[in-house]
């Protein structure tokens, strides 16, 4: 038989073995997706390359079609010819070394096109061993066509000189991306969709996964709260059926008012769970009314003293506001103010100090809150307006709540149009200062609804 200890044991042994399978799959993902990735890239390099292949090969076979023409057309020595003869003279064109530079430029423009290759380029003839360009299609890139490798010789027509035809590509770089760009475009949409798919689920699970530990523990610390009372209205009505109780007023008195303040605080703690609901689903009702904020610190603080005395504490008043006055629901106000005191003393783990404070800032009336308690942390102070979040103590009890004190108080205050601010560090205490303007009513009759976000 297990025992109730014996269960506990086994509860972080589970929650360990589904962490790790977690990390197991997350990273077994992980690693698939990079592998995803890397073959990608692996794959677009290779289509790059091999555009840049095609494209040196159809630079290729059109540079060989032009030396091919040319041979062809070398006994061609006619006016329109591309070659000319030793007693020919073409006053309109331009020849260098025989040959017609007017009739070369519209062959290669024509053998190039044959094979998909569209300008800019630069072409020309030169002398490697020289390094002189005899004819460059457009002057200052002499330098970048002896450079080229796109090159062909010109034996077959200058036997004597080491020549070479020429030509060299601006844009290079770029053509064999440009092929393939919206294929570039597609695959690198997709595998940022795919990574943001697993980054996203990632934090979904981890989001879900904190949520649900929230929920858990809010029902832990609503069957502690409930299980105490009903206990001792349970121990205290075994008592009133016992005779010997019965025949003695005090003890009957003493037991009924163990049962009557045990309900009452049943009832607390139910109506805190109902504020939840209300809060989300928007029917809380706010009743607004001029409200002198200092009376009601005073009727507040007079109340609470008598809570933190229990701890030798006290509640100090320094109430500096010359305007204190807002059109507020006095009701909710009350609760605000009781929350954060009551925050304040369950956070002060030794004797409490205290401080409620008043004054006018920017036409706001700001209440302070201020204890020497055990703190908040950075990481905790982001959370700690959100629903049923509190700062995590383990299965410890020490602190009662359900985490739903500061997050109606939040609510409640951006009702009021009103803002709140937490100045916190741990182990130097908390200060809570909430902002309520002075003007919130505009012409006179406008408010802000409560269940606006």
């Amino acid at each position: 038989m297990l025992t109730r200890a014996t269960y506990s044991n086994l509860l972080p042994n589970f929650g360990t073995v589904k962490k790790t399978t977690f990390l197991i799959i997350v990273s077994i993902t992980g690693l698939a997706l990079a592998g995803i990735i890397l073959i990608q890239f692996y794959w677009i390099r290779n289509a790059v390359l091999l555009q840049e292949e095609q494209f040196n090969s159809r630079v290729r076979l059109a540079l060989k079609g032009t030396v091919n023409q040319m041979y062809e057309n070398k006994s061609d020595t006619c006016d329109a010819g591309l070659f000319c003869s030793s007693n020919c003279s073409r006053s309109n064109s331009l020849i260098i070394n025989g040959l017609n530079m007017d009739a070369l430029k519209p062959l290669i423009h024509t053998e190039f096109s044959e094979v998909g290759l569209q300008g800019p380029y630069v072409y020309g003839i030169y002398n490697p061993e020289a390094q002189k360009a005899e004819f460059i299609s457009k002057t200052g890139y002499d330098a970048q066509l002896i450079k080229t490798e796109h090159t062909v010789s010109l034996s077959c027509i200058y036997k004597n000189d080491h020549m070479l035809l020429g030509v060299w590509f601006p844009d290079e770089r770029n053509r064999a991306f440009q092929n393939i760009f919206w294929w570039l475009l597609l695959c690198f949409a997709l595998l940022t969709i795919l990574v943001f798919g697993f980054i996203f689920n990632i934090y979904s699970y981890l989001r879900q996964k904190k949520i649900s530990e929230m929920k858990t523990d809010f029902v832990n610390n609503i069957t502690h709260e409930f299980k105490t009372p009903i206990a001792t209205i349970s121990l205290a009505s075994e008592m009133l059926l016992n005779p010997l109780v019965l025949a003695s007023e005090t003890k009957t008195r003493k037991y009924a008012g163990i049962i009557y303040d045990e309900n009452i605080r049943l009832k607390n703690q139910v109506d805190h769970v109902l504020q939840l609901t209300q809060l989300d689903n928007g029917t809380f009702n706010l009743r607004f009314s001029i409200v002198d904020m200092h009376q009601l610190v005073y009727k507040v603080v007079d109340s609470f003293q008598l809570i933190v005395k229990e701890k030798q504490g006290s509640v100090k008043m320094q109430l500096a506001a010359t305007n204190h006055q807002v059109y507020a629901d006095s009701m909710h106000i009350e609760n605000i103010i009781v929350n954060l005191l009551d925050n304040a003393n369950k956070y002060s783990p030794g004797i409490p100090d205290i401080t409620i404070s008043t004054y006018n800032r920017n036409d706001h009336l700001v209440v302070s809150v201020e204890d020497k308690g055990i703190g908040i942390s950075i990481k905790n102070q982001k959370n700690i307006f959100r629903k049923m979040y509190r700062v995590h103590t383990g299965n410890l009890h020490d602190v009662k709540g359900f985490g739903l004190g500061l997050y109606y108080v939040k609510r409640l205050v951006n009702a009021h149009n009103g803002d709140i601010h937490l100045h916190s560090e741990p182990g130097k205490g908390s200060r809570f200062e909430i902002s309520f303007p002075l003007d919130f009513l505009s012409n006179g009759s406008q408010k802000k609804q409560f269940y606006e976000s």
